[in-house]
């Protein structure tokens, strides 16, 4: 077969780890095994010295190494294959995700035997999903989504629970946060805005998905914002121009002190990410703002994911070792389960250790120690997925973690990027679901998401809704008046007439948003 000859001269592998120096490799092992008529090729890489007690820096080798590997298995597969060449530029990508799909899906026993290559790519995708499958996307271009997943997108700057007012088919959207630097916070928008109208459309049942589209071009908005002095609704206009935006989602931090003299930290987080590209700038600001609870001395912690749905699981380990009281390098946060071929391989081979678990990391800026009664409180909603939900369940076996608000998404799976790198005319990308994750306890049975206890079950849809981190917001006050042994928690006077059934949030509108990703 002709990629053999290819490994013997050794190119392959001199390709495929150059990013790695002369000092951090000894040698490349190659072999081959043959599954379904098809050979496959591992690396193994014996690593001398990488940076000494910088837990950090073998964890990202150890996820670059895990995505070396993968990437070679796909290029073995697609490469000497002797079922005869594509037909069609069609084919051909239909071909390549087929292969793909075949070696690292989670579900790849349900993948059908003789699927149709004649679709169109994304259909095609579609097509080999499992019906237990609500996450695995396909982007026509692989640059747009690693873009998103750094939250580098074209937008106005503002996010939205899409909600219908009961007893009618109207769907209006509310505005759940601002966004910093953005066109929407330049024309003066504000969180608890109600947005009716979008390019002169009403939304209803039918068509709000459809008109929902238009936010993501040039637009103009009719929008309602109460008036907390006369307790009515204004009506106004308003054009807004969509932007490519980096979101940070450091979004707000703050300490309150309550009535019996706690320190409280609050921190509203609203996606995963180290920061764009190979920065850790959002990374670097999170661990700034622990460092400054922990200077605070502040002995209880709010974090507020209620609108955060998911990202990157390095910056989960990185919040999380922050939060964890105890906990070491050698203390596991999670667990991974992948399909049959690839657990079988990273079980047989200690190097591929972190692809089947992942450790915390030993912070400085860590305040576990900090949290007097051993708990935190986490606010959430039905946007809360992913990651957030990793977080959670993470945290659970060290802390007692209390949930606030809505019940969540229920994403106990998690993707890779990937990307075509042997056809320069296949621009699409995968997301495939590749793993199931687990806490260090192998506790996963969150599919159905994580509900809160009765007595910490609000709504956050409560009109006007309050601004993030006023007292008498309805999540944050109920953590409050947790915090305070008070019941009931802080009640607003103000009342707006808009009562509503909640739909979903526009995140949902990019599938990327609910990703838990390893990249």
């Amino acid at each position: 077969m002709p990629c053999i000859n290819q490994l013997a001269s050794g190119r392959c592998c001199i390709g495929l780890v150059q990013w790695l120096t002369s000092s951090q490799r000894s040698k490349c092992v190659l072999w081959t095994t043959r599954r379904r008529n098809r050979y496959y090729l591992r690396y193994i890489f014996d690593v001398i010295y990488v940076n000494p007690g910088n837990d950090e820096i073998m964890m990202q080798l150890n996820h670059r190494l895990f995505l070396l590997v993968l990437s070679t298995i796909l290029f073995i597969s697609s490469c000497g294959d002797d079922e005869g060449s594509a037909t069609s530029e069609t084919e051909q990508v239909n071909q390549w995700i087929l292969s793909v799909m075949e070696e690292v899906y989670f579900w790849t026993d349900e993948i059908p035997a003789n699927p149709n290559l004649s679709q169109d790519p994304g259909n095609f995708f579609t097509s080999l999903l499992s019906s237990q499958d609500r996450f695995s996307a396909i982007f026509a271009d692989f640059n747009e989504l690693t873009n998103q997943l750094d939250g580098v997108v074209m937008e106005a700057g503002y996010e939205l629970a899409v909600v219908r007012e009961n007893g009618t088919n109207n769907v209006v959207g509310a505005i759940t946060y601002i966004k910093e630097n953005s066109p929407a916070q330049s024309a003066g928008l504000q969180r608890g805005d109600i947005i009716r109208r979008i390019s002169g459309q009403a939304m209803n049942t039918n068509n709000f998905r459809s008109v929902l589209q238009n936010i993501s071009q040039n637009h103009t908005i009719d929008y309602e914002r109460f008036n907390f002095d006369t307790n009515q609704n204004e009506s106004f206009q308003q054009d807004i121009s969509v932007i490519q935006l980096s979101e940070n989602p450091n979004f707000l931090d703050t300490t309150y002190t309550t009535q019996n003299g706690k320190k409280v930290g609050y921190y509203v987080y609203n996606f995963f990410s180290q920061g764009v590209g190979s920065s850790t700038q959002y990374r670097d600001e999170m661990d700034q703002i622990f460092a400054g609870f922990k200077a605070a001395n502040i002995d209880e912690l709010i974090l507020d994911l209620r609108y955060n749905s998911g990202g990157s699981v390095a910056s989960a380990t990185n919040f999380a070792s922050l939060i964890a009281p105890g906990v070491t390098s050698e203390t596991v946060f999670f667990l991974n389960r992948w399909n049959d071929l690839l657990q079988q391989e990273f079980e047989n081979d200690p190097k591929f250790e972190s692809s089947l678990r992942g450790n915390f990391l030993e912070k400085t800026e860590n305040i576990g120690d900090n949290l007097t009664s051993q708990r935190i409180f986490v606010l959430v909603g039905p946007g809360t997925a992913s990651a957030s939900e990793l977080m959670i369940n993470g945290l659970i076996p060290f802390l007692n973690v209390i949930i606030i608000g809505g019940t969540t998404v229920g994403k106990n799976v998690g993707s890779i990027p990937i990307e075509d790198t042997e056809n320069p005319d296949n621009n699409y990308g995968l997301l495939p679901i590749v793993f199931q994750i687990a806490n260090s306890l192998g506790q996963s049975d969150y599919a159905d998401g994580f509900v809160p206890g009765p007595e910490f079950q609000v709504t956050d849809f409560q009109f006007p809704l309050r601004q993030l981190g006023d007292v008498e917001e309805p999540l944050l006050s109920a953590a409050l008046a947790e915090i305070e042994g008070q019941l009931g928690g802080r009640k607003s006077s103000a009342k707006s007439d808009i009562d509503v059934d909640y739909l979903m949030s526009t995140k949902e509108l990019n599938p990327v948003r609910q990703e838990l990703v390893i990249r």
